[in-house]
């Protein structure tokens, strides 16, 4: 007879407000759904905050005290089996979990439903199905959200350094020992930890500066320094200016643009400098800056030679600015402003570009000259879409694998955003409504596929995959609707980028264009 190798047994499950200790011998799965709530073990604390779980066992007695609010909590024992002689017994197995121990933040629907139907049940195979939804979850979670063992730590002390954050208190708030995750985050960021702290408030202040009327004093207090003064110093340090005379926008003539270019230009402001990878000028907007000194991806290596076209402003992205070295050199030839990458909607960039040179009415002036685009095209497609029709946005990628992109991305803004075109439903279920891109098998296709899809190459060389099975298969294939997209015209959508890469769509959208595969 088989018997299975481990096995579960529910000690409790319970909805609390008070503080408790778990004995030694029981392992927990911890939900805090709204609230705060400290968990001690083995000389580490937790801080487990609204919308996360922790799955934990310790060799020593958990301590559970609350903060605010309540959780809900289940404790349970592990058995294996094991051979003693003659017998078969189930021996207690405390620590064999996958991980030593599972924590994270957005605790999916499935999991809550889980809960629910083990606190109704109390029954073992409702709380195997509440573990199976947590692993699944949780290796999500790993994969596609803490690709870097600091990314969150990162990611919260940019939410909340305009708080008295201090390295104790976001070290407990992640579950380390304050000299460990000291030692720690100098490796893996490269910054002291108040170092970065400082450098993520001047950030804020630099675009404040630019683009508020508030006092000086009122932008120190809202980066989380206590005066003016104290903001001052630090300014000086790092920047090298005062903070009144950063904030003098007469001298903003010249821009160096590293990211955000069609954002900038839809302001009618044409930067001095750009670099010029695809990912910041496509070529489609590239005889929009001809005149702009063009930078290589190792242009802070070379005598670039600025003359009267020295920067006195750098915009670029926090997707490679948090470098310590690389923020060191920027900062070396100008001062600096760096926004969120792949963040805001693609409209707020271009009102937030405005607002920091100072060209708000012109910002808005293309922001309505776009849309009034939008709306004659949505006119145009109107006779000749029928109901139901999809469209979808794709990229061949390596390895026989297709990319499907969320709005944000290689043009899609235009199709899922603004036209309001209708995606497969695969693709609004797994990709839109989540937001996040999705990485597919070619086999995988037809479940993905679309009427109408815009699908992005590399090069000529990736054409012969459209005539294998897959891609002959489908529907859009037959309908010659499969329209390419070269990468270098979409590799960003920013600004009027954007507006370009809308008159190219709507051609293969309305038939006046073909793709050369179909010739």
């Amino acid at each position: 007879m088989n018997y299975p190798q481990h096995l579960y047994a529910v000690v409790s499950v319970e909805v609390s407000n008070q503080h408790i200790m778990i004995p030694q011998d029981q392992a927990m799965i911890l939900y805090v759904a709204d609230g705060e709530v400290e968990v001690i073990v083995d000389r580490r604390t937790f801080l487990v905050v609204s919308d996360s779980l922790l799955v934990i066992q310790g060799r020593n007695p958990i301590q559970i005290k609350v903060l605010q609010g309540e959780y809900q909590l289940v404790r349970f024992r592990n058995y294996h089996l094991v051979n003693e002689g003659v017998r078969l017994v189930y021996e207690e197995n405390p620590l064999r979990f996958i991980h030593e121990f599972i924590r994270y933040e957005g605790v999916t629907q499935a999991v809550v439903d889980a809960f629910t139907a083990l606190q109704k049940s109390e029954d073992v195979y409702d709380f195997q199905t509440l573990l199976v939804h947590i692993h699944h979850a949780y290796e999500t979670y790993e994969h596609t959200v803490k690709q870097h063992a600091f990314e969150d730590v990162i990611r919260y002390m940019k939410m909340y350094a305009h708080h008295s954050l201090t390295r104790e208190l976001v070290a407990k708030r992640f579950g380390y020992n304050a000299n460990y995750f000291s030692e720690s985050f100098k490796k893996e960021t490269g910054w002291r930890f108040n170092e970065f702290l400082s450098h993520l408030r001047l950030e804020k202040a630099k675009i404040e500066l630019l683009s508020s009327p508030q006092t000086i004093q009122e932008i120190a207090r809202n980066v989380g320094y206590q005066d003016s003064l104290y903001l001052s110093r630090k300014f000086r340090q790092q920047v090298g200016l005062a903070p009144s005379k950063f904030r003098d926008h007469a001298r903003i003539e010249n821009v160096a643009t590293l990211q955000f270019t069609g954002a900038l230009l839809a302001t009618g402001l044409k930067p001095s400098a750009v670099l010029a990878a695809y990912y910041n000028v496509p070529e489609v907007i590239r005889p929009q800056v001809e005149t702009a000194i063009q930078l290589s991806n190792n242009w802070l290596k070379e005598d670039i030679g600025w003359g009267e076209q020295k920067p006195d402003l750098i915009i670029a992205s926090v997707f490679k600015y948090p470098d310590k070295s690389y923020v060191r050199r920027l900062e070396e030839v100008a001062p600096v402003v760096a926004f969120e990458w792949d963040t805001y909607d693609r409209l707020e960039e271009v009102r937030m570009l405005g607002k920091l040179v100072r060209r708000e009415e012109q910002a808005e002036a293309w922001i309505q000259q776009y849309e009034n685009k939008i709306i004659e095209a949505q006119y145009a497609l109107r006779s000749i879409f029928s109901p139901g029709t999809t469209v979808g946005v794709y990229e061949l990628r390596n390895h026989g694998r297709v990319g499907i992109w969320r709005s944000s991305s290689r043009g899609a803004y235009n199709i899922y955003e603004m036209l309001r075109l209708q995606p497969n439903s695969a693709i609004e279920k797994e990709v839109l409504i989540p937001n996040q891109g999705k990485l597919i098998e070619e086999s995988e296709l037809p479940h993905y596929a679309a009427d109408e899809m815009f699908v992005v190459v590399h090069s000529k060389e990736q054409h012969h995959r459209f005539f294998n099975e897959v891609w002959q298969s489908l529907p859009a294939m037959k309908r010659q609707k499969v329209h390419l997209l070269r990468l270098e015209d979409f590799w960003s959508s920013e600004g009027v980028a954007l507006e370009v890469q809308l008159g190219i769509q709507l051609d293969y959208l309305l038939g006046n264009r073909k793709s050369d595969i179909f010739l």
